[in-house]
């Protein structure tokens, strides 16, 4: 065994370990098939450090690691495209030429140098690598799968001719080349643009196919082959990392959507619409158009959760949190403050627009939302809804006595009953 490798392992299995306690604490989709793949980027090192380019354990050794390139880059490619392409008929697709590609890494760390034995791999990979899209996928048409076809042409005709030429070692590890550059290049699709983690995983798989397509050549360079050496864990600690701050950005932004947003509905919450309604004031002194705060508050919502349970008023409050969401404007913003209590951000209004047809377009925008019946269990209930509204600037210049108005408004409209009626 190589013990030089011995800090390297140490360093991979404690990242491996991080990003495993961090998926179980957060748990995302697809970050298990992660861990899965850097598990078999694992077992090639181990079997990297046991590598011997003679003696009883040169064969087993070679076989695991290139294996293991393999799976580790058809669970990282299949993690990619979860995101982009049907899943079933995907793993499918991957799994049956995933057999084709083991069969070439292991001729090839079996030692096998016959031009006829790359030639019958290369040539049944890509006959069921042709076939196979039309047969998983019957709407498939040749239209649809021309990339596919493509894909596959890319593959194994350079594999074929490499093997022709005797260029074997090229044979085995241009397939690693472009699996591993196909990752890079879904990964740069699905993640999001935004993300530095994003670039450090497309980074990291670049490097590694860049190693794989260049491997043949720095064997034959003596003075290169040192360096080579310590850039080739290089990409393995990149991918890693790269997993890691993936993961922390999206606990990040999953605890900043949690900050601003209502838990039950998804609605802003008060801390947002605060600020929606700060940005919302000083659009209109630059715009000189007009903004209304409209309160809303649910009648008969209290009876319905008392007598009806707490499953029943939360379905409730999520029927009518849709609703109203269906006949604002994108340019507004709804939110719910607790309870049965909404506020809704009129932005954009018109100065033509009077104070009477604010109130109007207020009063019908909630009307129409409970317009709709809310029936569970086979039964209907019935509630009604009392508006209040302000309107800047109008009744106020500050933001605060804008919410306090259509508060107060809102509970002076409740006395004299409500203007929505179920």
């Amino acid at each position: 065994m190589n013990i030089a490798l011995l800090p390297d392992l140490a360093a991979m299995a404690s990242l491996l370990t991080i990003l495993y306690f961090l998926r179980r604490r957060h748990l995302q989709e697809g970050v298990g098939l992660w861990i899965i793949g850097l598990l078999f980027i694992f077992v090639e090192a181990i079997a990297y450090a046991f590598y011997q380019p003679s003696g009883p354990l040169h064969v087993p050794s070679h076989v695991i690691a290139l294996d293991s390139y393999v799976a580790a880059g058809i669970i990282f490619l299949w993690a990619a495209a979860k995101p982009l392409f049907p899943r079933r008929q995907s793993l499918i697709y991957l799994s049956v030429n995933t057999a084709s590609l083991l069969i070439l890494e292991t001729t090839y760390a079996f030692d096998v140098h016959q031009r006829e034995a790359y030639r019958l791999v290369a040539g049944c990979g890509l006959a069921v690598g042709l076939a196979l899209p039309f047969l998983i996928v019957r709407s498939y048409r040749l239209g649809r799968a021309w990339w596919l076809i493509i894909v596959q042409l890319l593959l194994w005709v350079p594999i074929r001719a490499s093997g022709s030429a005797c260029m074997f070692r090229d044979a085995a590890y241009y397939p690693l080349f472009f699996l591993y550059l196909l990752v890079a290049i879904l990964f740069s699709t699905s993640l999001p643009k935004e993300s530095l983690g994003r670039v450090v995983i497309v980074a990291g798989f670049i490097m590694w196919s860049v190693i794989f397509l260049l491997h043949s050549w720095i064997s034959t360079q003596p003075s290169y082959i040192a360096l080579a050496a310590e850039v080739w864990d290089w990409q393995k600690f990149l991918v890693t990392i790269g997993m890691l701050l993936v993961l922390l950005e999206r606990q990040v932004a999953v605890n900043e959507w949690h900050a601003l947003h209502d838990q039950l509905t998804g609605l802003a919450n008060r801390r947002c619409f605060e600020d929606k309604l700060d940005q919302a004031i000083k659009h209109s002194q630059r715009t000189g158009l007009q903004a209304a705060v409209v309160m809303i508050d649910l009648n008969g919502f209290k009876a319905v959760n008392d007598t009806r349970g707490h499953e029943t008023g939360d379905r409730l409050l999520l029927f009518i949190a849709k609703n109203l969401q269906q006949v604002i404007r994108r340019v507004d913003t709804l939110a719910r403050l607790g309870g049965d209590e909404f506020i809704l951000l009129l932005t954009n209004l018109p100065t033509s627009l009077t104070r009477s047809e604010i109130v109007a377009i207020a009063n019908l925008r909630v009307s129409e939302s409970l317009s709709k019946p809310f029936t569970f269990r086979n039964e209907s209930f019935v509630v009604s809804a009392s508006v209040g509204v302000s309107i800047y600037p109008e009744d106020t210049t500050d933001e605060v006595l804008l919410r306090r108005l259509a508060d107060q408004r809102m509970y002076e409209q409740k006395a004299y009953g409500p203007v929505v009626q179920v």
